[in-house]
C-alpha cells in the first residue's frame, strides 16, 4: 500500500539528510539556501502524494508580454489615470506549467509544476522546498469538489475571477485580466492602483481535483502590501461557498508575510517584548490623491 507521505519526500529527504551530515554548519546551510523546488503537501487527509499532485497536468507555456509603462487594465479603478510613474515589472519567462528542478541535487518534479516564489513576502506558491527555512510564502494546494473535471474547475475559477472587484480591501485598484485558459490552466494578471505593480497569478488543476496555485509579485524581494493575501482569499472564500478546499492565509499560516506587510506601529518600542504589528496594510502606499 501507498504511504500518506510524499515517496519523493521521503527518498530525496534521506539522501539530503546523509549528505548534509557530511558537512560543515556554514556549507550545509549554503547548500539549502539553494534547494529552490518541491511542490508542498496537501492540506487535507488521505494518500495523497507528490505525483498525485501533478497527475494529469499538461506541459503549459505562457507567453511573455511586453510591459506597459503606466497603462491600467479597463476595469481598473477610475482614479488610477491621477497616478504617474507606475511601473507593472518584468514578467517572468518561466511561468506555466512544466517540469521543475526540485533542488540543488537536481531532483526533477514528477510533472509539470508551477514556478516557485523564492525568498519575498511578495508571493505565494503551491512549489517549493519544505526543508528550506528561509522559504516562508509555501500554499498547501486547493482541492477541487470531487468528480469536478479540471476544465470545470477551472472554469468556476474563471467565474470568480470575472467577479472580483478592483480595490478590494485596498488592493488590485489597477484592475486585472484573464491572459490564459486551457489544458486545466488559468493565468491572470492584477494590477496595483498607485505603483501600477503587476501580479502574475496562475491555477492549475490535476485530473483527481488537486489544485496548484501561484500568486507572485514581480518586483524582487520587495512586500506586496498584502496584496496576493487579499485576492487569494478572496478567491478562496468564494470557492469554498462552491465546495472547494481552500484555506485562508492568515497571519497564524504565514506569520513573516504578515509582518513584512504591515503598516508601521503607532507605539513606539524598543525591546524583545514589544508587540509585533501583523495586520496587513488598509492599503498600497504612496501618494494621496484629493477628490476635490
Amino acid at each position: 500500500s501507498r504511504s500518506s507521505q510524499h515517496p519523493g519526500m521521503v527518498k530525496h529527504g534521506r539522501r539530503r539528510s546523509a549528505l548534509l551530515s557530511r558537512l560543515s554548519p556554514a556549507v550545509a546551510v549554503a547548500v539549502l539556501g539553494s534547494v529552490r523546488w518541491w511542490v508542498a503537501p496537501p492540506a487535507f487527509s488521505g494518500n495523497l502524494n507528490r505525483r498525485a499532485v501533478l497527475a494529469g497536468a499538461a506541459t503549459v507555456a505562457v507567453p511573455v508580454l511586453a510591459p506597459l509603462p503606466s497603462e491600467a487594465f479597463d476595469n481598473a479603478l477610475q482614479e488610477v489615470e491621477k497616478f504617474k510613474n507606475r511601473n507593472p515589472g518584468v514578467q517572468p519567462k518561466d511561468l506555466g506549467l512544466e517540469v521543475r528542478k526540485l533542488n540543488a541535487f537536481g531532483d526533477l518534479s514528477d510533472g509539470p509544476a508551477l514556478k516557485e516564489c523564492g525568498f519575498g513576502p511578495n508571493c505565494f506558491s503551491t512549489t517549493g522546498n519544505p526543508d528550506d527555512p528561509q522559504i516562508t510564502t509555501l500554499l498547501q494546494p486547493w482541492h477541487a469538489p470531487g468528480g469536478l473535471a479540471p476544465a470545470d474547475a477551472i472554469e468556476q475559477i474563471k467565474e470568480v475571477i470575472e467577479m472580483y472587484p478592483p480595490g478590494q480591501a485596498g488592493a488590485d485598484g489597477g484592475g486585472f485580466k484573464i491572459i490564459t485558459v486551457k489544458n486545466g490552466y488559468l493565468y491572470a494578471q492584477f494590477e496595483s492602483l498607485k505603483k501600477g505593480r503587476i501580479d502574475d497569478v496562475e491555477f492549475a488543476v490535476s485530473e483527481d481535483g488537486l489544485v496548484q496555485v501561484r500568486s507572485g509579485g514581480r518586483i524582487g524581494l520587495k512586500a506586496d502590501f498584502g496584496s496576493n493575501a487579499k485576492r487569494l482569499n478572496y478567491i478562496s472564500k468564494l470557492l469554498r461557498e462552491r465546495g472547494w478546499v481552500a484555506n485562508d492565509i492568515t497571519k497564524d499560516s504565514h506569520p513573516y508575510y504578515f509582518r513584512m506587510n504591515a503598516g508601521k506601529s503607532k507605539v513606539q518600542c524598543v525591546g524583545l517584548n514589544c508587540p509585533v504589528d501583523e495586520e496587513l496594510m488598509a492599503e498600497e502606499p504612496g501618494e494621496t490623491i484629493s477628490n476635490d
